[in-house]
């Protein structure tokens, strides 16, 4: 059995990004970026009015209030073709091109005009009210880099300087299967010892979140033909198979099995991790596996554990990490394994301070107590009791 730290790097050493594809802008949202993104224009491009007023020589405005001749308007979007000279104003809007000859604008909640003239009531001083020109960045500036997931911040960039098209990482085709006999589809009601297969649909939502391509292949059943085969079948055109269920010790945990049968390399079967220890890892080709543990909650740990790095890298995301973060203890942990444990939890903020609130939970089968969870509190192999209002580590299961 190997330590958290050791899988995880085992995991993500051979795999390596796979390459680009350009998409538009209108689908790229949630795709990671391929290449740097430079600023094609000064921004702003002009020095720029941040009120709405009239832009002024600040020397006529030294003493105030003075009177001043308005020699004209301009608006965001258009231009002033004249000079403001000696004792003379435009009317301005915020966002407008300051006219040549004016370095500075007064606000018009202090002025008054009289038709002809403006009434400047306060004392302006050079640069009031006036963005300079490239002041938030100059032609040729990296404002976005290979690697950074593209959000919503990014999309403006993207806009702001002409990237109608851009490149982005691939997104990994994933195949994604539940073994055993006992799963029956949603639709139908579980008689007996039958359950209905969620694992399923928990692993394909966490790795389009990722940014994968999935396809859900359905259920394995209880056989090693069986397994050998779908697992071939998934991994054809694929760069990742994740399964759930089948890889404990059990008469019928055939994951591991059927993979060595097919001529994978299993790297690992086993993790020190509290949920989640028989986690299977493996490689065929140029596809990879994981056999993720079949108990829901052990399921969505392993998944954001190890197969959700994977998938980010894949994409040449720069930080393929969950992100991590110190939040204080709401309430008392303790904790008798000696495996690193991840136990779900709540993040949350009160009074400027991170939280961590350990949720109640039943063992790893508990989905209904883990649909509560945004966090997992990471508890290391060797500390077994955490006191409330002590520091700890929490997995965010979503991007901060």
């Amino acid at each position: 059995m190997i330590s958290v730290d050791q899988a995880l790097a085992i995991v993500l050493s051979p795999i390596v990004p796979l390459g680009a594809e350009t998409v538009a802008i209108e689908s790229a949202l949630g795709r990671v970026l391929a290449e740097d993104v430079l600023a094609d224009i000064d921004l702003p491009p002009f020095d720029r009015a941040r009120m709405d007023g009239y832009g002024v020589r600040a020397s006529d405005v030294i003493k105030a209030p003075v009177r001043l001749r308005v020699i004209g308007e301009v608006a965001a979007g258009a231009t002033f073709d004249g000079e403001v000279r000696a004792g003379c104003a435009v009317k301005i809007f915020t966002g407008a091109p300051v006219p040549h000859g004016a370095d500075s604008v007064q606000k018009v909640e202090v002025t008054e005009t009289d038709g002809e003239n403006v009434i400047i009531k306060e004392p302006v001083k050079p640069g009031q009210f006036i963005t300079p020109r490239a002041s938030e960045t100059a032609a040729g500036e990296r404002i976005a880099e290979r690697g950074q997931k593209i959000g919503p911040a990014e999309m403006s960039v993207l806009a702001s300087f002409g990237y109608a098209q851009v490149e982005t990482g691939k997104r990994p085709r994933v195949a994604v299967l539940s073994t055993g006999s006992e799963l029956v589809e949603v639709s139908a009601l579980p008689v007996g010892a039958q359950i209905r297969n969620s694992n399923s649909y928990t692993i394909a939502s966490y790795a389009e979140q990722a940014g994968a391509v999935v396809d859900l292949l359905g259920t394995i059943e209880d056989t090693i033909q069986s397994t050998c085969r779908a697992l071939l079948e998934a991994s054809e055109d694929r760069d990742l198979v994740i399964t759930s269920g089948g890889v404990s010790m059990g008469d019928y945990d055939l994951v591991k099995a059927a993979l060595e049968e097919i001529g994978a390399e299993v790297y690992f079967d086993k993790v020190s991790i509290r949920p989640g220890k028989p986690t299977v890892f493996g490689r065929r080709g140029g596809t990879f596996f994981f056999g993720l543990p079949g108990n829901p909650v052990s399921t969505s740990v392993t998944f954001n554990v190890f197969a959700r790095p994977a998938i980010r890298k894949m994409q040449g995301e720069r930080s393929p990490l969950l992100p991590m973060v110190r939040a204080a203890l709401a309430r008392a942990i303790k904790d008798a394994s000696n495996r690193r444990s991840y136990l779900p939890a709540r993040l949350y903020v009160e009074d400027g301070r991170a939280l961590a609130a350990p949720l109640k939970w039943g063992g790893s089968s508990d989905l209904v107590a883990f649909v509560r969870a945004n966090s997992l509190i990471v508890v290391p192999e060797d500390v077994h009791e955490i006191p409330e209002g002590d520091l700890v580590e929490v997995m965010a299961l979503n991007d901060l």
